[in-house]
């Protein structure tokens, strides 16, 4: 019989989010410890000729660097483990204007640091 340690709490995060110029826009807190494995953002309703960058809190493009608004799917390619809680916030530039049916989905796949023991 052979054991292997395997995270066992995992969590995903879906934040909707108008594409309104902001500075920043905090879409998903994660506690210290988490390990991030999937950040993805469809564009549901589009914008044309905006972008949106996903970041940590002081780094704007840590997971997707001006992603277009039109209606796109992207994944990113990061794998993170924060030290300390941190929040994934959005840019966005170029949405002059929008209407509140602009929108986009953020969805964050991450697992806490906690392991359990399986045998098989």
């Amino acid at each position: 019989m052979k054991n292997q340690k395997v995270k066992n709490i995992s969590y995903l995060c879906k934040a909707e989010f108008a594409l309104a110029n902001i500075e920043k826009k905090e879409l998903v807190a994660l506690p210290s410890g988490a390990e991030v494995v999937s950040v993805n953002l469809k564009i549901t309703k589009a914008r044309a000729g905006g972008t949106v960058s996903i970041g940590l809190d002081d780094e704007a493009n840590v997971f997707l660097n001006n992603s277009a608004t039109t209606k796109s799917f992207a994944q990113s390619a990061t794998l993170l483990t924060l030290k300390d809680n941190g929040v994934i916030t959005a840019k966005i530039t170029g949405c002059d204007g929008v209407s509140e049916d602009t929108k986009g989905v953020l969805r964050v796949l991450y697992f806490l640091p906690s392991e359990i023991l399986v045998e098989y």
